[in-house]
């Protein structure tokens, strides 16, 4: 006997993503009535029935599961406290899996979280939305995205306007007066660095600062203690240095300590992130601010609506707007 029809079958049927035959089911207000219609009639012509026993199966599960690409990282600490501050009001709890920045761990997690019944769960996702998401929304889990870059994106989503946050950064250390900057960046494939360095050559346009990047394989502290060396190195000193995130900057800092090179006196350095360690640092970085805690409650609090809602949920998109805290690690240009 044939197999029976997917949702993925509907999809492809009415030229849809899989998202959309999903909140044709589930949220029928959210998509329009053209729309509604043509999914409509590619589920009559399959004969596509809607898999109950899934939707049974994580019907009473209290479990978020939360999807981050880096474990040991301050930033990601203070975004997992943001989302379970939010949800555990609501009575569900959160467990938490890393992908290490690898697409194949990532698959990993999704497919276990799925096959585990989970009620929701919330993902910094490794590259652009694809399939791989869609598996969510075929078992009936709901979905969270954090970071999304899509402009309209078909699930809950916070964001940061990371060209923004590079754009001020080096706005920033151009109104100090420094003409010559190096940026660290984190991973070639770092979607959130990369583009942060497009807001920053943007600014580098803009007002005639010369800009220098190199990037480092891992971005936490030892990584910045590691590439520290190769800067000096290369030959005279910047300007500044806009580091990709607070780990990368504060590592940076404390080898050049070590080495006698007076931060901000001969070097400023502007990190990204705005985590507690930021300000207790041994001299307090100043930083571009993307506030990790407000952007896991808001995706929690997002997900709670969504779950109690159920099909009158509107799914938000929040994109937060980056902000310079001015701490003591950058100064004027003498």
């Amino acid at each position: 006997m044939p197999n029976k029809p997917s949702l993925r079958d509907v999809a492809k049927h009415a030229q849809v993503s899989v998202g959309t035959v999903s909140n044709v089911l589930n949220r029928p207000a959210s998509v329009s009535d053209e729309t509604r219609l043509k999914v409509r009639n590619s589920i009559d012509m399959l004969g596509f029935v809607p898999d109950k026993s899934m939707k049974s199966k994580n019907l009473d599960s209290c479990v978020i599961g939360v999807i981050l690409p880096l474990s040991n990282n301050p930033f990601y600490e203070e975004l997992t406290l943001g989302i379970e501050d939010a949800i555990a009001k609501a009575g569900y709890c959160v467990l938490v899996g890393y992908s290490r920045e690898d697409a194949a761990i990532e698959l990993q997690l999704l497919t276990s979280m799925i096959d585990a019944g989970f009620k929701g769960v919330i993902v910094t996702p490794i590259g652009p939305r694809n399939q791989v998401f869609e598996k969510f929304i075929d078992k009936n889990v709901r979905v969270g995205f954090i970071s999304q870059t899509d402009n309209q994106p078909e699930q809950c989503s916070v964001a940061v306007d990371q060209v923004r946050g590079g754009y001020i950064g080096l706005e920033y250390l151009h109104k100090l007066g420094h003409k010559k900057v190096l940026w660290v960046s984190g991973p070639v494939q770092h979607r959130q660095c990369n583009q942060r360095y497009l807001g920053i050559t943007q600014a580098a346009r803009d007002y005639g600062v010369e800009v220098t990047a190199i990037s480092s394989p891992t971005m936490d502290f030892l990584s910045g203690e590691a590439i520290a060396p190769q800067i000096i190195a290369a030959g005279p000193l910047p300007d500044a240095i806009f580091a990709a995130n607070d780990t990368l900057a504060m590592g940076i800092i404390n080898h050049f300590r070590s080495f006698g090179i007076e931060v901000p006196g001969t070097v400023s350095i502007l990190g990204y992130d705005n985590t507690s360690y930021a300000e207790s640092g041994m001299i307090p970085l100043t930083t571009v601010s993307q506030t990790p805690y407000q952007l896991g409650s808001t995706m929690g609090a997002q997900m709670v609506a969504e779950l109690s809602a159920g099909v009158d949920h509107v799914h938000q998109h929040v994109v937060f707007q980056p902000q310079i805290v001015e701490r003591s690690s950058t100064s004027q240009r003498k």
